[in-house]
């Protein structure tokens, strides 16, 4: 679909005038917040100044906090795929199908120019360190351990050929705190990303509840499909003994993915 898109969104440079240039239009806004109705014709891309906007029926699209949705212009496949999630909202709007819009929303509102919000959020994603579950893993049963050595360990092995650190690892609950040297470099890693970056590291460590897959994600070693495997393992062990739940666990693993994906793709080109 969005290969197709691609070859119909405009990208001649036009007159800008905002998501909210007038009232007839924030008036549209309001009835498609509460309606949760479309009420745009087309989305597209156009390049405002030495950045590249994303527009609905010409207008530039705005984040939550009012700011413009613009990307450099070297970033442009990114602008693309936002174009072409809003192309492919249907007659009823779905946030939860806006993944990668809400990943830029979210650097733009909260870390561009903003260094006090880059740190706070750092601080706060570096405490997933301490509690990260690959790094404390099971002894019974078999099939857990098994699932941990085959999803588990590659991640840990990666962190030490990639940044040469020794992640620190218990059997069961006992309590492990890594090294104020671990955190320090691991810290230094994700201080030295974009704000995309971390706006992707930010959304695939909480989504996958664990930093060490998250920083695999953004740093593109895993896989949508192994990183939603190596943060589910004990709810497919469960899955595998009891069955699957209609309407949850499906429910929860396709938007589990989605999140996964959108930080992933965040940093294609990037790698």
């Amino acid at each position: 679909m969005l290969r197709s898109f691609i070859s119909r969104v405009p990208t001649h440079a036009t007159p800008v005038r905002a998501f909210h240039a007038n009232a007839a239009l924030r008036d549209q806004m309001a009835r498609a917040e509460v309606s949760g109705k479309r009420f745009w014709e087309n989305a597209g891309i156009k390049e405002v100044g030495d950045r590249i906007a994303i527009t609905l029926d010409g207008r530039v699209l705005k984040t939550p906090a009012g700011n413009q949705l613009t990307l450099p212009k070297d970033q442009r496949h990114i602008a693309l795929m936002i174009a072409g999630e809003w192309h492919g909202q249907k007659a009823l709007l779905k946030s939860h199908s806006l993944p990668m819009t809400s990943l830029v929303a979210r650097a733009i509102d909260s870390f561009i120019g903003n260094e006090q919000g880059r740190q706070d959020t750092l601080n706060r994603l570096i405490k997933f360190l301490d509690t990260d579950s690959i790094c404390y893993q099971q002894d019974f049963p078999e099939s857990i351990v098994k699932a941990q050595e085959k999803h588990w360990t590659p991640i840990l092995d990666w962190v030490k050929e990639e940044y040469d650190l020794n992640i620190k690892v218990s059997q069961g609950i006992t309590y492990v705190q890594q090294d104020e040297a671990t955190k320090d470099k691991l810290r230094e890693i994700v201080g030295s990303m974009n704000d995309i970056e971390l706006a992707a590291f930010e959304r695939a460590t909480l989504t996958a509840k664990s930093f060490l897959i998250g920083l695999a994600v953004v740093k593109r070693n895993l896989s949508v499909e192994k990183a939603w495997t190596a943060a589910s393992l004990e709810v497919l062990d469960q899955i595998d003994r009891w069955g699957e739940v209609e309407d949850s666990h499906d429910v929860d693993r396709e938007y589990v993915k989605s999140q996964l994906a959108s930080a992933r793709l965040a940093n294609i080109g990037a790698y």
